[in-house]
């Protein structure tokens, strides 16, 4: 609150200060005339004002120009988002919006006029400068758009609105609000331009042109400040509605509601495994990989690697830094495709808990559980809070989260749906010993249930697990069974 009452007095400085040197250029330059001092023009300014006249002028080109920044931007959006998902379609743009660009807009301006009425031309003109300042905005933040949280998207199944709400509006509309703010103040710049050079009747433009006809030096300043006046407040109007509608659309889940098709219970997963059977003649499930090989760029990770991992108890991945168990871990969750081999008998509902927490920043810790679950389930969400420490904070936003806590957040999120199999990307760490104690008991908890995967460095999760353990060195080619 500080800080924006101290940004509004160096604004009301600012304009304090642009008086005073108006103030001092029309007295010591001796041009009264040319450049009226600004009390004279405040007056004539009030004058204009006290007639009905004048605010159907102002209301007149503020109607059509704010119709035609809607309409642009409406376009860029939706052109934006084609650009972004088909890549011919992207090409096409790209001379297209080179040439709104580059051409200079009184050219656009002469050239449209033999075509349009000066009510057309104003919409024309304004909205030809709003398209591709958003538009390229726009692009770039949908083309760049975090993988990694999308990646997170469809290991959890969302839905595509919810991709669209909850990860692309949020990450776009810093990009979208800045590229709109400039945009505006550019298009009543070019449809006041239009306005003067096509005569429009009631207009500011027609009334500037005429006060520099009759060399009326104070009509045509007080005209240029109910422009700069018109903009600024339409800007302020536009960005701050946009600013709260989008920040209301990406911020919060709706409340919960039924979910008519629940997803298989724990404990319950059906799928195509590769089975042993126990000392009890119990089918034991197993994922079998074979012929493995991985390389990124000049570096192979694994060359002919071949294991089987029985997924009776937790599979714990061991390793120095750097020997593949993330990659490994990729591999079997199905985020990479390996160069050669098969992996097979991995259960279809996966869900990660990754190294990088990928959390949705400006949702709440209970929203980012919630998200994940049938009918956006709170109580479930809760709950899980609660076991981890997290209830005090389940209101706050994730971005406000310590890295303890945000940790915690991304395993609560991955233990919170039924799922299949569950892999944990380092999954303890940047804990502090409570919090990996609560941690790990509730992953005990839910080892008994599900078959589960982890990577470490930790070597002592292996006793506190009961899990077995499979050691990962760079470039393996070797067998291995546990």
């Amino acid at each position: 609150m500080e800080s924006k009452s101290r940004k509004t007095l160096y604004s009301i400085g600012g304009a304090l200060l642009l008086l005073l040197l108006w103030q001092l250029l029309s007295t010591l330059g001796n041009s009264g005339f040319l450049l009226p001092p600004p009390h004279r023009v405040l007056s004539t300014l009030f004058r204009m004002f006290s007639r009905g006249e004048s605010w159907l002028i102002v209301a007149s080109s503020t109607s059509r120009i704010v119709l035609s920044i809607l309409a642009a931007t409406f376009a860029a959006i939706l052109f934006a988002w084609c650009a972004s998902r088909l890549r011919g379609f992207r090409f096409v743009m790209i001379p297209l919006v080179q040439v709104m660009k580059a051409v200079p807009i009184v050219s656009f301006i002469l050239i449209a006029m033999f075509f349009m009425g000066e009510t057309v031309l104003t919409l024309f003109i304004s909205g030809l400068v709003v398209f591709p300042m958003i538009y390229n905005h726009l692009l770039s933040a949908f083309i760049h758009v975090d993988k990694k949280l999308l990646e997170m998207a469809r290991v959890f199944a969302f839905r595509k609105r919810e991709i669209l709400r909850y990860i692309i509006i949020p990450q776009s509309r810093e990009e979208f609000l800045a590229a709109s703010s400039v945009a505006i103040g550019m298009a009543w710049k070019a449809g006041v331009a239009a306005e003067v050079l096509a005569f429009s009747k009631g207009t500011i433009g027609r009334h500037m042109y005429d006060a520099k006809l009759y060399l009326d030096m104070e009509k045509l300043l007080a005209w240029t400040l109910v422009l700069v006046a018109a903009s600024f407040l339409v800007e302020k109007l536009i960005v701050g509605f946009s600013r709260l509608t989008l920040t209301w659309i990406g911020g919060k889940l709706p409340g919960p509601r039924m979910n008519k098709t629940p997803l298989p219970s724990r404990g319950n997963a059906g799928c195509q495994t590769d089975g042993k059977a126990d000392g009890n003649g119990n089918e034991v499930k197993t994922i079998a990989i074979r012929g493995l090989s991985k390389q990124f760029d000049e570096s192979a990770v694994f060359k002919d690697f071949n294991a089987v991992l029985r997924l009776d108890r937790p599979v714990i991945l061991t390793g120095a830094s750097g020997s593949g168990k993330t990659t490994l871990l990729r591999l079997i969750a199905g985020l990479e495709k390996p160069d050669e081999g098969t992996i097979t008998g991995v259960p279809e509902r996966g869900v990660f808990v990754f190294q990088d927490n990928r959390l949705l920043p400006q949702l709440s810790a209970r929203d980012n559980i919630r998200i994940v679950l049938p009918g956006y389930d709170g109580n479930r969400a809760d709950m899980l809070l609660e076991q981890l420490g997290l209830a005090s904070v389940k209101n706050q936003p994730a971005s406000t989260l310590s890295g303890g806590e945000q940790r915690r957040l991304a395993l609560a999120r991955a233990l919170a749906p039924d799922s299949e199999i569950l892999y944990l990307d380092e999954a303890f760490r940047e804990l502090d010993e409570v919090s990996e104690e609560k941690s790990r008991a509730l992953v005990c908890q839910i080892a008994g249930k599900i078959p589960m995967i982890l990577s470490s460095h930790d070597h002592t999760l292996i006793g506190r697990l009961d899990a077995s353990s499979m050691a990962i060195s760079k470039c393996g080619s070797k067998t291995n069974s546990i």
